[in-house]
């Protein structure tokens, strides 16, 4: 595969083949695009102007409320793009004492997109956070997960077989939405759509390495959209230090015959045959933490 980064109007793209992904630095870091032979998966700001894309928040919410830390989630971050990675930069958060790093590249291999989140303690105590990707999704499709030990939430989600599916049907949901908490397994969560597979892979997290009142994987959905959510674990960073956690991004097209309903044993195995081949992602006991650098006090 190829595989190189373009500019255009203030947005950075990676072009993987014919896979573009899209960053807007100007808002939050976000990534607005994610398409495959011109079929983006992603939910656009002509849906929601404010919820939109994917973007990277601390966990628990418990800690910031809401809205999200405008520097995180909305604040322009600066950017360096080297080669087919692009690397991000928050504004300093003096509410939580950090500040956050994304590393987008390609990886040719696997024909996927790593997505690297690094959370940078600038306060002189410790913190305590786990990282936490929320990616809008476009309405009316399918989205799944091999199924962990539980569930809850009032959003009502299906447990079929070896896997848990929410089946967006915008017409049953009002604009203020549901959610569902839930432990996953194998490490993923899928989005079938538009007669493409859109797939996160990450390490594993136990139930007991959660962050207060949240799980490694969330659904969010209102008449609008869904929110694909998944968390790492819940870590204390050391003043001074860091703490990374990386998502991998694949997006294909679904076999001719295949059909995506929620049961659909055939379909969780074509996702996970996908995942198969590649190599593990780093397992939770190997986040990575280290002294931040002093330029990014």
């Amino acid at each position: 595969m190829s595989a190189h980064c373009t500019a255009h109007d203030g947005r950075h793209a990676l072009e993987l083949d014919d896979v573009y992904f899209e960053v807007e630095p100007r808002v939050g870091g976000r990534v607005t695009s994610y398409r495959l032979g011109g079929v983006d998966v992603l939910s656009g700001s002509d849906v929601d102007a404010n919820n939109y894309g994917s973007t990277f928040w601390t966990s628990p919410q418990s800690d910031w409320g809401w809205p999200p830390p405008a520097e995180l989630d909305r604040s322009p971050y600066s950017i360096v793009s080297e080669g087919d990675t692009l690397t991000l930069a928050s504004p300093r958060s003096d509410a939580l004492g950090i500040r956050v790093t994304k590393q987008f590249s390609a990886d040719r291999v696997r024909g996927a997109i790593i997505l690297k989140y690094t959370i940078h303690n600038l306060s002189h105590m410790p913190k305590r956070y786990a990282p936490w990707e929320v990616t809008r999704v476009r309405s009316r499709g399918l989205t799944f997960f091999p199924s962990g030990a539980w569930s809850t939430g009032p959003l009502r989600v299906e447990r079929l077989g070896a896997a848990t599916w929410y089946a967006h049907n915008p017409d049953l949901l009002t604009e203020t939405g549901q959610k569902a908490l839930a432990n996953g397994t194998q490490g993923f969560l899928a989005h079938a759509a538009q007669r493409f597979l859109y797939i996160k892979s990450f390490a594993n997290v136990a139930p007991e390495q959660r962050a207060p009142g949240e799980a490694e994987v969330e659904i969010y959905a209102n008449n609008r959209y869904v929110e694909a959510e998944v968390q790492g674990p819940y870590t204390t960073i050391e003043p001074g230090s860091s703490a990374s956690w990386a998502v991998a991004w694949y997006l294909r097209r679904l076999p001719h015959n295949m059909v995506a309903f929620p049961g659909n044993a055939e379909l969780l195995a074509f996702a996970a045959s996908i995942l198969r081949p590649t190599v593990p992602p780093v397992s939770t006991a190997q986040l990575l933490t280290r002294p931040t650098p002093h330029s990014l006090g």
